[in-house]
């Protein structure tokens, strides 16, 4: 099988409900599943992020580290990655031949060909790919958009929860109180409102689950600017190569997730956790590619995390300007933006949408920007990728 046909092969799987193959297919490909040792990645925002910088550090502090990113990608074999980096397209043709030989297998005890959904045959290729590569933990992030085949896997050591839990929910809370009652040894949550909190701490009391949440009180913010973050948490000094404040409440989070796995006996020295943090670059995670004039790309397209891109943006306007071009890929979104950033005090210049090409994207993206109009990139990762991939092209990087 090659990689184009291993693509091909995941996105013509039939898109619906569960049927229950996951489970009968990792038996047959001998269990990978209860040969991993893992961190589940949870809640509403910034799951992304927060598995890049502990995928850092843990890299920095010498453990092979697998992840698992949600939900399915373009290029499907950017989604699982190990040390940080996507597996090849070899690789990745390869344990997806095994997961279609496994679904098409048929035994004496049963004589069944398996219909497996697109993110059940991704969940079986990471984990065939997480114990062949021998990773000695593994990070997997839940999938808010589509089917999660990765709550039938054995429980985790522990949970990251990323993002307020929005209390209005009812599947949400639903789903947190599962993942604790599931066995998890401890929890690391963003703070919470009241509520949110009495659910996630109740819950864990009555399963006997460490809760810990990061302390506001120990936060100093140093230095932001767009190319480099510091700040300090609990006495000690920290450097990103991140824009936005936000990007410090994520690290402050995975600082807290770093002491839970020290707590668990792994070997994370200072100097891991600090080179981790400073070697770190994410594209399109409000990534600043020009700075006169002023663009910024971020795969956004959450309410929640529209909000804290606008309050990041917000940061810099004493030095950046007040106008702002928008590139969106749809209307709703559009309207969200434009609601965000003019409660901040911003005025949209022009709103540019979807065209027949990436590149008659950019050209009108461009066309006539100045110094004092901000060029704000954003949507889904399919369109982010897509248009940085050729806005960069026609910068000449």
């Amino acid at each position: 099988m090659t990689y184009v046909n291993a693509v091909k092969h995941i996105k013509s799987a039939p898109d619906k409900k569960s049927t229950g193959a996951l489970l009968r297919m990792l038996a047959r490909l001998g269990s990978p599943q209860k040969r991993i040792k893992y961190i589940r990645l949870a809640g509403s925002n910034g799951k992304t992020v927060c598995a890049e910088m502990l995928t850092s550090i843990l890299t920095s502090a010498g453990y092979r580290v697998g992840c698992l990113r949600m939900p399915l990608r373009d290029e499907p074999r950017e989604n699982v990655c190990i040390g940080g980096k996507p597996i090849s397209m070899d690789e990745f043709a390869h344990y997806t031949e095994m997961v279609r030989a496994s679904a098409k297998q048929t035994t004496d005890d049963e004589n069944v060909a398996l219909e497996p959904v697109g993110a059940e045959i991704l969940l079986c290729i990471a984990l065939l790919a997480f114990v062949d590569k021998k990773c000695e933990i593994c990070i997997i992030e839940s999938d808010h958009f589509g089917i999660d085949p990765s709550v039938q896997l054995p429980p985790p050591f522990a949970a990251i929860i990323c993002g307020t839990i929005p209390c209005n929910s009812q599947a949400e809370i639903v789903r947190i109180r599962s993942y604790i009652c599931r066995g998890i040894e401890e929890i690391v949550s963003v703070p919470q409102n009241n509520d949110a909190y009495k659910i996630i701490s109740d819950t864990c009391y009555a399963a006997s689950c460490r809760l810990t949440l990061p302390q506001k009180s120990a936060i100093k913010v140093g230095r932001l600017s767009f190319t480099n973050t510091s700040f300090s948490y609990k006495g000690k000094d920290y450097s990103l190569r991140l824009c936005g404040r936000f990007q410090i409440y994520n690290a402050v989070l995975v600082l807290e997730a770093v002491e839970m796995l020290v707590r668990k006996g792994f070997d994370i020295s200072e100097d891991a956790i600090s080179n981790g943090f400073l070697k770190l670059t994410i594209p399109a995670k409000f990534e600043v590619v020009s700075i006169n004039p002023l663009m910024i790309i971020d795969s956004t397209h959450s309410p929640v995390a529209i909000g804290i891109v606008c309050d990041a943006l917000a940061d810099f306007k004493d030095i950046s300007g007040r106008r702002v071009r928008l590139c969106l890929p749809d209307e709703a979104l559009a309207n969200a933006y434009v609601d965000a950033l003019t409660e901040r005090g911003y005025t949209i210049e022009r709103i540019i949408g979807p065209e027949k090409s990436k590149k008659a994207i950019v050209k009108n993206a461009l066309k006539e920007l100045n110094k004092d109009t901000i060029l704000l990139i954003s949507g889904d990762n399919t369109f982010v990728s897509a248009v940085r991939y050729q806005l960069l092209t026609t910068m000449g990087y």
